[in-house]
């Protein structure tokens, strides 16, 4: 008999999305461990740990099969599985310096000409939370005073592509091999695949980080041409990490990484320190948040599981919805003065330790929104 062990590693800010979303994760590391072990023929342990910016994610497929942002899942099992409703599509962002000062006019003059006229990768910096932006430095922290390109972005082109993609659309190369384990009297499940199905599901997850980092530097230098002076970072914050294991909205390797805050807000650059922290999960995993993450939007944080869906506060969602950004979930940083943003940043890097080596002020952000002018923060 599989005990009910529950191995939630909490590193988050317990708020009240927080606390709402933590039993339903147990939930999910039940799961987690019943099919390892099934599959391994002796008990296993999985573990989930959960950064300060655990929150909604952006799809409902995701939250369906018990999957949050701001976390990452650890298994282990005898043979090679995954759990698919993780809905992995690598994604991460990159910052590169300007080697001298241009006009936002000019900027977005460069980012038309590539995202209109190169079509070499299926450009999404306007889905979702991405984005690009020019954002400047004066020099706080050390860092190099400039201009600065900033983007966000996955790798699009093999979300629902079906020879190769790994989100779990129906006729995929995978689909028919989904298996599903439900929990007793409740409604939920844990979607899954094994052996060499989820062995080329790794394979293909592994190029994608390469491919992704290709991809956002490619973009980069054909915006910026030979005004680009240096590389700052260029890191992934969802993907594999390796074969047992996925981040979702979490960075994994020991190197520079961007805090992101909110629109129109500063970004933090932080270098980890890899020290006996909590975040500090392995040899070759040291975990760090990659933003604030999404709150829920209504006084009553409840989610509520039903049978192929889920509600929170009086709103249904079903498989596929997009949990709106703005009407049903908030950004955490979004109503916050900079004082408050400062604080956040630095209550976040006492739990996952870490020094900003820089912070960058947005200029103007292209994204879902279209192109922004933040006049404030032009100098």
């Amino acid at each position: 008999m599989l005990k009910e062990v529950f191995m939630i590693h909490n590193l988050s800010f317990n708020d009240e999305t927080q606390k709402a979303i933590l039993p339903h994760l147990q939930k999910t590391e039940f799961l987690l461990n019943k099919v390892t072990s099934k599959l391994s023929k002796t008990e296993k342990e999985c573990n989930i740990y959960v950064m300060p910016d655990l929150g909604l994610p952006h799809n409902s497929t995701r939250m369906l099969g018990g999957f949050y942002t701001g976390s990452c899942y650890v298994w282990h099992c005898d043979i090679p599985f995954i759990p698919i409703d993780t809905t992995v599509n690598v994604c991460g962002t990159a910052v590169y310096k300007l080697s001298e000062n241009i006009s936002v006019q000019e900027f977005k003059f460069r980012l038309d000409n590539v995202l209109n006229n190169i079509s070499k990768y299926d450009w999404n910096y306007d889905k979702g939370n991405h984005f690009v932006s020019l954002a400047s430095s004066d020099g706080k922290y050390g860092f190099d005073k400039g201009l600065y390109m900033v983007v966000h972005a996955s790798a699009s082109e093999y979300k629902k592509q079906k020879s190769l993609g790994l989100y779990p659309e129906k006729d995929n190369w995978y689909y028919n091999e989904i298996k599903t384990e439900y929990l007793e009297n409740d409604f939920r499940y844990l979607r899954y695949i094994e052996g060499k199905t989820a062995e080329k599901f790794y394979v293909i997850a592994n190029f994608l980080e390469l491919f992704n980092l290709e991809r956002n530097r490619y973009f980069c230098e054909k915006v910026l041409g030979n005004l680009l002076e240096k590389e700052i970072l260029n890191t992934s914050h969802y993907g594999m990490p390796n074969k047992n294991s996925v981040c979702i909205g979490v960075q994994w390797k020991n190197e520079p990484y961007t805090l992101l805050t909110a629109p129109s807000k500063n970004i933090y650059i932080v270098n980890p320190i890899e020290k006996a922290g909590k975040n500090n999960i392995s040899n070759n995993i040291l975990l760090s948040p990659h933003g604030l993450g999404l709150q829920i939007t209504s006084k009553n944080k409840k989610i509520e599981y039903l049978e192929n869906a889920f509600k929170i506060d009086n709103k249904v969602f079903h498989k596929e919805d997009s949990i709106e950004i703005g009407k049903y979930s908030k950004n955490r940083g979004i109503d916050c003065t900079y004082k408050e943003l400062e604080n956040t940043v630095h209550k976040i890097l006492d739990i996952c330790p870490g020094s900003i080596i820089g912070e960058l002020s947005q200029i103007c952000t292209f994204s879902k929104k279209g192109f922004e002018i933040y006049e404030n923060n032009i100098s």
